[in-house]
This record gives C-alpha cells, sequence and structure tokens, in this order.
C-alpha cells in the first residue's frame, strides 16, 4: 500500500488518502481481505494526524472498500469483478457531478469542457 501526499495540493490529506488506496482496491492492487495497516501506523509513517487517516477510512467503509472487525484489524473488501466496475463507474460519477458544479459556475461550456478533458486526461 502506497500513499503520497502533497502538502501543496489544495485536496484535503483525508481526500488524498482516501482516493489512493480507493484507486489501489478498484484497480486489484490491494486483494480482497487484505488487511491494511492501522490507522495509528499509517498516521505515524505519514506524519499526519490520526483523526485524518480515521477520515479517510469512514469514507473507505462508507463507499464498501473496506471493512473492520473489532480486535482483527481492517480489511478490503471482497467484491466480484463486475462490482468492481461498477463501483469504479459510481464513483466517477460521484465526482464528476460534484465536479461538475464548478465548472458550471465557470461558466464553461460542454464542448470546453470535453477539450479540457481530451488534454488533460
Amino acid at each position: 500500500m502506497d500513499i503520497i501526499i502533497s502538502e501543496k495540493s489544495d485536496t484535503p490529506i483525508y481526500e488524498q488518502v482516501y482516493s489512493q488506496i480507493a484507486s489501489q482496491i478498484l484497480n486489484g492492487e490491494l486483494e480482497a481481505n487484505y488487511c491494511l495497516p492501522s490507522i495509528r501506523t499509517v498516521a505515524r509513517e505519514l506524519g499526519i494526524s490520526i483523526i485524518t487517516i480515521k477520515k479517510a477510512w469512514e469514507l473507505l467503509e462508507a463507499d464498501d472498500l473496506i471493512y473492520t472487525r473489532a480486535g482483527k484489524g481492517t480489511f478490503v473488501s471482497a467484491h466480484a469483478e463486475n462490482r468492481l466496475s461498477d463501483k469504479k463507474y459510481t464513483l466517477a460519477v460521484e465526482r464528476f457531478r460534484k465536479d461538475a458544479v464548478f465548472y458550471r459556475e465557470l461558466n464553461i461550456s460542454r464542448e470546453e469542457f470535453i477539450s479540457i478533458v481530451e488534454k488533460e486526461y
């Protein structure tokens, strides 16, 4: 499990942690039932607050990407391969819907937006 934090990013640290772990799970890098390091261990290794990691873990659990067993640890949830594709799609659409508001507020046209996506992707 690799996590890289950018202090210069506008993205909150808990979201950086969430998105990197979610990507690793959805891309199959972290397999089902893989035991994640403890919140305290991750916080210590990254040099950030336990509360920040706890918030990322809560989001991952809310999205059914991880689960916790009291006294055992936190593990990657098992998903059938087609469910992973569905999950990726769902998460991408949810993120886009949030971000779309920003682009609309900037008065960027659909064509301009598509051009941005094509250029940057």
